[in-house]
């Protein structure tokens, strides 16, 4: 690898892991952050080498990391109310119950702020369709779909303060 590639990925590496623990812990999500940043720096690492054009490797690491830590929120799946998972503590049953509810209606409040039309994207992307397959369904390109979509977790992350 070369020295300047290096030294790059030594200084951007500290950033991504402090995002990928803060998202790790505000989202409760089981595992290694460290795998997340080892997983983006070699991602930057084969972009580099294929040729990509990337203007600031530390803004593209962070939208990266945002990104992993996004999709592995979603393959563990949405928590809900009176599921008691592993991260919970033994013995306060009540007391998690109403941190979930609370956390439930935070997230509602912050889903409930975004336009009716991008909301309707949000939850056709959480259902599994494709880019192209919302497009196809809402009559929108795919680029404004991707756009609202991103906008509107940007949006979420921000009133989730976990931006």
């Amino acid at each position: 690898m070369e020295k300047a590639l290096e030294t790059e990925l030594a200084q951007i590496r500290p950033k991504v892991l402090a995002m990928a623990r803060r998202f790790f812990r505000a989202a409760r999500l089981e595992g290694d952050p460290e795998d997340v940043v080892q997983d983006v720096l070699l991602r930057l690492w084969v972009a580099r080498r294929d040729g990509a054009t990337i203007r600031s490797a530390e803004a593209w690491a962070v939208a990266t990391a945002k990104n992993c830590c996004i999709s592995l929120w979603r393959k563990k799946g949405p928590v809900r109310s009176g599921v008691f998972p592993e991260w919970l503590p033994d013995g306060d049953e009540a007391s998690a119950k109403i941190e979930l509810t609370e956390a439930e209606s935070l997230a509602q409040k912050a889903l409930e702020q975004i336009p009716e039309g991008t909301r309707r994207l949000l939850q056709l992307k959480a259902t599994g369709l494709s880019l192209d397959e919302i497009a196809a369904l809402t009559g929108r390109s795919k680029g404004s779909v991707k756009s609202s979509i991103s906008t509107a977790r940007k949006e979420m992350m921000k009133s989730l303060n976990l931006k």
